[in-house]
């Protein structure tokens, strides 16, 4: 597995596809984390059973812990779920980039 993060809109999924083609890509992972939660799943059993499951795919995530704590108790809860699915990710991953402004830092 690789992982590629960033922050929405820094083109992490456009340089996963271009240094992975041809591999299967999991776009938004921080999105399927939030499907996950609302079907009453863990989100590390989640994040584990992806690796598991798809140990060759290219993950692509938004960083949704920076910013603005939200007031809303429920969206502060998915955010810190999604962080310690990435970080299950993270520890699992070959590689972990970071992308800003579509510039990768290998940062695993």
């Amino acid at each position: 597995m690789r992982l590629y993060i960033g922050g929405a809109y820094q083109g992490q999924l456009e340089l996963a596809r271009s240094e992975n083609p041809g591999a299967p890509v999991i776009e938004d992972f921080h999105e399927r984390v939030r499907e996950a939660l609302l079907r009453g799943e863990d989100a590390l059993a989640f994040a584990r059973r992806v690796c598991e499951e798809q140990p060759e795919a290219v993950v692509v995530a938004n960083e949704v812990g920076c910013g603005i704590v939200p007031m809303d108790a429920g969206e502060r809860a998915y955010r810190e779920a999604a962080g310690r699915a990435l970080c299950e990710l993270a520890r699992q991953a070959k590689t972990v980039t970071r992308v800003v402004c579509g510039i990768g830092v290998r940062i695993k």
